[in-house]
């Protein structure tokens, strides 16, 4: 019974909101700001031939790369809503200087893989499965959902240059409105 209305919730509402049988969600305070380094000792995985550690200085050392973190991939707003747009103007990013793309979420690399099969067929975005949290825990970008997913990944965006944040957007939870938007990010570009 309780499932369905968790469903239900999550079906139907335009953001992640955790039904009131649900712990609600302790905010984290915020460690990762602009002039600070992302977690470079931490690792993704990642789907090539199979699941593959992506060490995390792999992914930002020497790169320009816009990252967008989202609370749960195949989840209605993540999936339906944020992520798309962030492929709809990878090309724009592309042409500002940024070398990579990357969705990241606190769910496991098959999961990931098929959020990028939904969302991005073309293959412009890079997808980075964060199973254990380590990177999203070592940035402070951790939030608890309780029982309804347990700890995901903030909703956010930032542009992070060889491995800086230069431009931190930060929802302060797991709700969606423009402040990480592929628009708003490429307007700070």
């Amino acid at each position: 019974m309780l499932l369905g209305a968790l469903f239900l919730v999550a079906g139907t509402a335009s953001a992640f909101v955790a039904p009131s049988s649900v712990p609600r969600q302790r905010m984290q305070p915020m460690n990762l700001a602009e002039g600070e380094s992302v977690p470079l000792e931490t690792e993704f995985m990642v789907i090539a031939d199979g699941p593959s550690p992506l060490p995390a200085k792999d992914v930002f050392a020497g790169k320009t790369v816009v990252l967008f973190g989202i609370p749960g991939a195949l989840t209605p707003t993540c999936t339906d809503s944020q992520g798309p747009g962030f492929v709809a103007k990878a090309d724009e990013f592309a042409a500002k200087g940024v070398d990579t793309v990357a969705c990241l979420a606190v769910n496991d690399p098959f999961v990931m893989n098929e959020m990028s099969k939904k969302i991005d067929p073309d293959g412009k975005l890079t997808f980075l499965a964060d199973g254990a949290a380590g990177f999203v825990k070592a940035a402070g970008l951790d939030v608890d959902t309780g029982n309804f997913g347990g700890v995901r990944c903030r909703r956010c965006a930032m542009v992070v240059k060889d491995g800086t944040v230069d431009v931190f957007a930060d929802e302060g939870g797991t709700g969606f409105t423009d402040i990480s938007s592929a628009d708003a990010i490429l307007a700070k570009l």
